[in-house]
């Protein structure tokens, strides 16, 4: 490993020196590497050089000829060497976009996931992407922005923290598209399936308008329904003479009709009945997958074997991909991610939430809350773990960039802080429940009380000012006092306010404080007295788990049922629920639990 530097050629002596000139950029070939950079700084290179002769070539911007180059042998114990060493290892990601030119830029979407280079041969890479899920270069009427039809392939090294990685070599570039590995291609094949009676319209017709209709609707379609479908078939059928119109015409209703639009469930009566295996396939797909029930779940319920395969089809539709889809989404509603994505923070007092931070740091809670589920992890880990799951920017956010080579996919990292662990100190929860400049302890209090300890505070009253209206001069706890003896303040302040001072250890972009502006030591509603917010993690996860997990199962079992609870599915949480306790209430175990109970089962 040799570190470089460049030296100019001394100039002709003057009795007064000219000004010295400004940097300018060099460039130095060496072997079939090529290096550009500022000539001006203490090391122009650092690289490991092979053993033999090589060529060497020099190319200056500036009016100065360089004079010549050194190279320094770098011992092992060097902190550039180690650095470079460090470096060395690091696999760049190959990334490929797409999109269109516009006069201010260009506008790119992603084709796929970027990909790590892990050899320094050259490979080949395919990345694939459906052209209609790009940036149209269509434009409106006189919109002259956008350069029509000018269409750009992007192929770059993928930017991930700033830290220096390897560069990337590319040999070329093509393009294939349209681009079907089958022709018709698969969703043309689903629709028109194959056949032997497709020379027959009608019988070919009715048994598209069946399969079709079955999966649109999740459970065999009626007789009634197959002829009502055929006959808007026929008659369009009848008037253009035109099958594939026709077909469309008629699943055009199927997918309008109600049976389609909504997860129906049918009683006989007002008491509670069993679902029937069609709908419970409905209600379990849409509650794991976010999506209609797949051919297994159906064959199972055709078969009227669901109910007692439950077990085994849960854990089978957590390792399923689709799986994310709910992640996604309960994690969003749940934590109220929402709050993160509208926040305007202010860029001079955070400068390190930039729009890709955001991007990445608003993922974090559902890789999180991924990782417990699909490992079955113990739920204290949702308040108090020894990890965080982070990508080289979210590490880097929280100060671990050293502890992470993987770019943008997320690990379980060790962090060995006590602020760091659990979704309580995530930064875009904490961000989101501030007003983009200051931290708002009741925005963080009143948070926790409903999603974390299922003990939400009442409504304010009407044309009761925000804390933010409160002299920003005073102390937090003056302020919090003032804010409370408005009127009808006091008491749903007394559930709210206990729980979000410990978080004023966090600024309003998520970071920790080494010296927070005020006290964090609170005394909570229950008279337990805590020292900051190291111990409201402690005091979550033990004394008060029982409520976290009444609290996770309540959100999971509203989310999974569509709906609020009653009373007496509240009671049962809360009375049942506690048998999970013993094994340390597992995430896998209370989603089998809330699945297995009558509030999901019964109609």
């Amino acid at each position: 490993i040799s570190e470089i530097k460049a030296l100019l050629a001394p100039g002709p002596q003057f009795i007064k020196p000219p000004p010295p000139e400004k940097p300018q950029n060099l460039t130095l070939g060496i072997g079939h590497r090529q290096f550009s950079a500022t000539l001006h700084q203490p090391a122009f290179a650092v690289l490991r050089l092979p053993a033999g002769p090589l060529p060497v070539q020099l190319q200056y911007d500036g009016k100065l000829t360089p004079d010549r180059v050194i190279l320094t042998p770098l011992p092992a114990g060097d902190n550039l060497a180690k650095q470079f060493q460090v470096f060395e290892k690091r696999l760049p990601r190959l990334g490929v976009h797409m999109g269109l030119r516009r006069d201010c830029g260009s506008t790119f979407a992603p084709v796929g996931t970027s990909r790590p280079v892990t050899k320094s041969t050259l490979e080949k890479f395919v990345f694939e992407g459906a052209l209609n899920n790009y940036p149209t270069p269509d434009v409106e009427e006189n919109n002259v922005n956008y350069l029509a039809g000018i269409r750009e392939i992007g192929v770059r090294s993928e930017y991930t923290d700033g830290r220096d990685m390897p560069r990337l070599l590319i040999r070329s570039v093509e393009f294939e598209g349209p681009y079907y590995r089958n022709w018709p291609p698969a969703r043309h094949q689903n629709i028109f399936i194959d056949s032997k009676n497709k020379n027959q319209p009608t019988v070919y017709a009715r048994e598209i308008i069946r399969s079709f209709a079955s999966r649109a609707f999740r459970r065999p379609i009626t007789s009634e329904e197959e002829s009502s479908f055929l006959a808007v078939w026929k008659r369009s059928y009848d008037e253009n003479a035109d099958f594939q119109q026709s077909i469309k015409d008629a699943l055009l209703i199927v997918l309008t009709s109600p049976q389609f639009l909504f997860i129906i469930e049918n009683s006989n009566s007002p008491k509670p009945e069993e679902l029937d295996p069609y709908e419970l396939a409905s209600k379990l797909s849409y509650f794991l997958w976010n999506t209609a029930p797949d051919q297994q779940l159906l064959k199972l319920a055709a078969n009227n074997r669901l109910h007692k395969s439950l077990d085994s089809e849960v854990e089978r539709m957590i390792s399923n991909p689709q799986f994310e889809q709910f992640i996604d989404e309960f994690t969003s509603q749940w934590l109220s991610l929402d709050k993160f994505d509208v926040v305007e923070v202010d860029r001079k007092r955070f400068p390190q939430l930039t729009r890709d931070a955001r991007i990445h740091l608003r993922q974090e809670p559902v890789e999180f809350l991924k990782y417990l589920i699909k490992n079955n992890l113990p739920l204290r880990n949702l308040v108090q773990s020894d990890f965080i799951i982070a990508n080289e920017i979210v590490a880097g956010y929280y100060g671990l960039a050293d502890r992470t080579e993987q770019g943008f996919k997320f690990i379980p990292i060790p962090h060995e802080d006590k602020q760091l662990g659990g979704i309580l100190s995530q930064a875009s929860i904490l961000a989101g429940l501030s007003d983009g400049r200051e931290s708002n302890p009741v925005k963080r209090g009143a948070w926790l009380a409903r999603k974390i300890i299922a003990e939400p505070p009442d409504d304010p009253p009407p044309n009761v000012p925000a804390l933010e209206g409160v002299d920003s001069k005073l102390p937090l706890r003056e302020r919090l006092e003032l804010h409370r003896n408005q009127k009808g303040c006091a008491n749903c302040h007394a559930g709210i306010d206990p729980w979000g001072i410990p978080f004023e250890e966090f600024n309003a972009g998520g970071r920790w404080l080494e010296k927070p502006a005020s006290d964090p030591s609170s005394t909570l509603p229950d008279g337990t007295e805590i020292e900051d917010f190291k111990a409201l993690k402690a005091y979550l996860a033990g004394d008060r788990i029982d409520q976290v997990a009444f609290s996770f199962m309540k959100h999971l079992a509203s989310y999974g049922n569509g709906r609020s609870l009653s009373y007496n599915e509240l009671v049962f949480l809360e009375e049942k629920g506690v048998e999970l306790r013993r094994d340390g209430y597992r995430m896998q175990d209370m989603i089998q639990f809330i699945i297995k109970s009558d509030m999901f089962l019964k109609k």
